[in-house]
């Protein structure tokens, strides 16, 4: 043999004598503990072989799948003869009603009695339940227990930060009344899977709600002087709410998940 391939065959097995060794226990743990959904942690390998099956322990996936931001703008006749975005519009708008109507459907399933009007329904007790409960919370309150229930941690957290920033802007006491629902529509249906290769297990559905009405708005300081809004004035609202439902998750129910806050519209050059 060659003294030059001598040499090589000796330098490879110095590399390999002295690469450090990876343990097969090591690389198992890091791949079935890796979590596939933040907010969500799927059971490890060795708990199923254990028999304990797939176990979800959050009440809330704690994000929002695909928010919703208003309907897209549809392509001018010029756009859909001339460019890809008239194909890209019909495409993206063909997905977004399947979507819609798959998360419907495994509410269908999973969700014990849901019907889409019973959701409307019960969607519009806890909208004024909880805009009532936020504009009665101050000096120290803390939400009212049904309320709670019908939220995510996260969204206790925001109403906790808005009942703050009002009261730092002197804000002692807000009356909010609610004087009609004229519209409560569903405008996107999203899934969220614990494991996304996995559409029969445990998970979380997602329907964005627009509500549309008229209120009544007032603030008032510690001395009872109004310092926002007017209490005789009827305003016309608009607001987007997304609330969520475990699904093969126990004790699941319909809770607020988020407050979407919609893009101001340009104004036409």
């Amino acid at each position: 043999m060659p003294a030059r391939a001598i040499l090589r065959v000796a330098r490879d097995a110095l590399r390999a004598s002295t690469a450090p060794r990876v343990d097969a226990r090591v690389v198992a743990r890091a791949t079935y503990a890796r979590a596939s959904l933040k907010g969500v942690t799927p059971p490890a390998q060795t708990a199923s072989m254990r028999g304990g099956g797939a176990r979800v322990a959050q009440t809330s996936s704690n994000l929002i799948a695909e928010p919703y931001a208003g309907p897209p703008r549809r392509p001018t006749l010029a756009e859909w003869a001339t460019t890809s975005k008239g194909w890209r519009y019909a495409y993206e708008a063909a997905t977004s009603r399947a979507k819609d109507a798959y998360a419907l459907s495994k509410c269908a399933k999973e969700v014990r009695g849901f019907t889409l009007e019973g959701f409307k329904q019960e969607a519009k007790q806890m909208y004024k339940m909880i805009n009532a409960s936020s504009a009665n919370v101050g000096h120290g309150k803390t939400l009212e227990h049904e309320t709670r229930h019908a939220t995510t941690d996260k969204t206790q957290s925001d109403l906790k930060r808005e009942r703050k920033s009002r009261e730092g802007g002197g804000w002692a006491r807000v009356d909010w009344n609610l004087e009609s629902i004229d519209e409560c529509q569903v405008v996107r249906g999203r899934l969220i899977m614990a494991n996304a290769n996995d559409s029969n297990g445990p998970g979380f559905a997602q329907l964005t709600t627009r509500f549309r009405g008229k209120q009544r708005f007032a603030a008032y300081d510690a001395r009872g002087r109004l310092v926002a809004g007017d209490p005789d004035e009827i305003l016309d609202v608009e607001d987007f709410w997304v609330f969520e439902h475990g699904l093969k998750i126990p004790n699941a129910r319909w809770r607020l998940a988020g407050r979407l806050h919609m893009p101001t519209p340009r104004a036409p050059v």
